[in-house]
């Protein structure tokens, strides 16, 4: 991937964005995503669990998923924000050594 770097700190700030929203939902997921067996029946209750267990309680549930997107999201900004310090860094020892 070849990224202008005059474009990284918008970058940074779009990825940074995007980690607020999914920040958001996993809230949601963890605050508001589980039922309670609506009937009180055996039937409502298997179906509330396996909806949890799916939702939030397993390895391969929904908010799993989502502090996974987020951990990548992460990794992304901060790779590139690394990328950018470094390219200044350059950009300035270059510019130092050509002018004296």
């Amino acid at each position: 991937m070849q990224v202008e770097p005059s474009t990284i700190p918008r970058l940074v700030d779009a990825l940074q964005d995007s980690l607020d929203q999914v920040g958001v939902q996993i809230e949601h997921a963890i605050t508001e995503l589980r039922i309670r067996p609506w009937a009180g029946d055996p039937v409502s209750s298997e179906a509330a669990e396996r909806f949890n267990e799916r939702s939030v309680g397993s390895g391969e549930d929904a908010l799993t998923a989502l502090c996974g997107y987020r951990d990548q999201l992460q990794a992304a900004a901060d790779a590139l924000a690394r990328a950018g310090r470094e390219y200044g860094r350059i950009d300035h020892s270059s510019a130092s050594e050509l002018g004296g």
